[in-house]
């Protein structure tokens, strides 16, 4: 955990740093679950200049330790106004991460008050409906794939889709509810230990998490990284290389995550707390393996060098058709008022 005083710090020569050319509206200090572990600074900086997301690192700061990470995330104010104002066809993902920040935030710096104003109004907010049911479409889509691949006689590929699906499934009861703690694996297994303990085990299983050790974990994330070095380095300026970098940033993140569940377990903290570590070094994990395995000009059909990888990783003996047509209908039952 970074000290206070280091965090107040950073804050304020970041601060004196900000010019009347960069149309600062205001910023955020970003909380996490498990910052006690970390030595990471996240903020959010809103800027009138700014037209899309950019995420920066920061070094070099005076009398700030160089163990500790900065990360700065600029965004356009319209990023959190289209989501706090209701505009229509926002994406999930964007609605999830502007309520997740509102919701774990310090509001640091607010001129006009305008950042609080988002902070009050961020409760208040409720899923469209309209973005539920469009995870109950992809939720089909998504086993409809995993089938036709199960007809090709590619069950890495079905296992994969069929993971992709479950994460779909999954966040339906969750939006219900109004959950905005959802999205990635990594998310729907934290929010599930308090939702549904029945639906974690069931999603946890799916990603195999029983079956991985400190060791195999770090292992399988090496192999990741270096063929996704391989495949970044022949796919630049191509349909593939956003995909593949944004695999990096979850192959970090399982990293962190397995750094931090090492210390607590040295530092003697409970099961409960390492449990919660170990599954979202996991969760990045595997969502690493499907950003890589994309190939957008094969017609939705995986890379299978990655493909390989992940069977290597994640498959098991029983894993045949009759396991997976299993799981399907387990993912449909969670939704029987909507089949």
């Amino acid at each position: 955990m970074v000290e206070t005083e280091i965090v107040n710090r950073v804050i304020e020569l970041l601060l004196m740093k900000i010019e009347a050319k960069d149309q600062e509206l205001g910023r955020f200090l970003v909380h996490d679950d498990f910052e006690q572990f970390d030595s990471r600074i996240t903020l959010w900086a809103i800027r009138e200049n700014v037209q899309d997301l950019k995420e920066t690192t920061i070094t070099n700061l005076i009398n700030i330790p160089d163990d500790v990470e900065i990360k700065v995330t600029f965004a356009p104010p319209s990023f959190f106004s289209d989501v706090l104002g209701g505009r229509k066809n926002v994406p999930y993902w964007h609605v999830a991460t502007v309520i997740r920040i509102l919701k774990n935030c310090d509001v640091i710096f607010d001129p006009k008050g305008r950042m609080q104003q988002w902070v009050d109004q961020a409760p208040h907010i409720e899923w469209d409906p309209e973005l539920i049911e469009l995870k109950l479409q992809t939720t089909q889509m998504l086993l409809d794939r995993m089938r036709n691949r199960i007809q090709e006689d590619m069950l890495a590929d079905a296992y994969i889709w069929l993971i992709k699906a479950a994460e779909e499934a999954i966040c339906v009861p969750l939006m219900e509810t109004n959950a905005f703690e959802v999205g990635t694996a990594t998310l729907l297994l934290d929010a599930l230990k308090d939702f549904d303990e029945d639906l974690h085990i069931f999603f946890a299983n799916l990603l195999r998490v029983s079956s991985f050790s400190f060791k195999t974990l770090e292992e399988a994330r090496k192999e990741l990284e270096t063929l996704a070095e391989r495949l970044y380095e022949l796919n630049i300026k191509t349909d593939r290389e956003m995909w593949i970098l944004a695999a990096f940033v979850s192959i970090n993140e399982s990293e962190r995550r397995l750094n931090q569940c090492i210390e607590a377990k040295k530092s003697g903290y409970d099961l409960k707390i390492l449990s919660r570590l170990f599954e979202t070094a996991i969760g990045e994990l595997w969502q690493a393996f499907f950003l890589v395995a994309q190939s957008p000009r094969l017609e939705m059909k995986l890379d299978p060098w990655v493909v390989g990888s992940f069977w290597r990783w994640f498959g098991f003996d029983d894993l045949d058709e009759e396991w997976l047509f299993k799981q399907e209908k387990r993912i449909r039952e969670l939704l029987p008022h909507r089949n």
